[in-house]
């Protein structure tokens, strides 16, 4: 009882750790019920990846479980991105890989395979000028990498894990959202944020992928203070 005790204040600590903003939180998506998929449609590419509420002991997350298919999960969200500055947060876990014959790659379309992806959507008048930052948990390619989608000039990715964790353990991100947009389109985002996406694939492949998804946070970084304090 001690030692559990003990691995869950070391966790949260860890993940506390990890956290670099102060962030004022204005959605939180935490799949804590089996209603928590409400709120997300579902936008197909080539069949149905089969996404559920799973409850292992006391942690309720979404498996996303893809069979030689490809489909995403998301939800629209209005996120000012041109005069604030949002910061989303994750927690996933990689479990199964799709099998690739080639070398990895972000910009091959042939296997545009990935166990997990994260996307955020900045929404325009017209599809064919929606920019999106997609985040990736590749199998090899080097954590940092980035990239052009095959599909668009507008999808930029980014490889933030890479290969499984031998650990088990779950992995938590946070972006500063227009951070990563003027690193990617050299330029500040000129929408507001439209959607939050997330997907397993496994089509180009013909192979199998799995992945975890878990609380999804939504916020805005807290403005300093002239004293540079953090504004209550």
């Amino acid at each position: 009882m001690v030692y559990n005790s003990y691995m869950q204040i070391f966790q949260k600590r860890r993940e506390a750790a990890i956290l670099k903003y102060a962030v004022e939180p204005i959605k939180n998506f935490s799949f804590s019920d089996s209603s928590a998929l409400k709120d997300w449609e579902e936008k197909v590419f080539k069949g149905r990846v089969v996404y559920g509420i799973e409850k292992n002991g006391d942690l309720v997350y979404v498996k996303a479980k893809s069979d030689k298919s490809a489909s995403a999960l998301y939800c629209r969200i209005n996120v000012d991105a041109k005069k604030r500055y949002p910061v989303i947060t994750w927690k996933w876990k990689a479990k199964e890989f799709p099998v690739k014959k080639f070398e990895e790659s972000l910009n091959k379309e042939n296997e545009d395979d990935f166990a997990a992806r994260f996307f955020v959507i900045f929404p325009a008048m017209f599809i064919t000028n929606y920019k999106v930052l997609e985040y990736v948990w590749a199998e090899k390619l080097v954590v940092g990498t980035t990239g052009t989608s095959p599909y668009s000039k507008n999808i930029k990715l980014m490889v933030l894990r890479t290969g499984l964790d031998k650990s088990n353990e779950w992995f938590t991100e946070e972006r500063d959202i227009v951070s990563d947009y003027i690193q990617m389109f050299g330029k500040p985002p000129e929408a507001n944020i439209g959607a939050i996406a997330f997907m397993t694939n496994a089509e180009h492949t013909q192979t199998s992928a799995e992945a975890l998804y878990d609380e999804i946070v939504v916020g805005y970084k807290k403005e300093l203070d002239k004293t540079g304090g953090k504004k209550p």
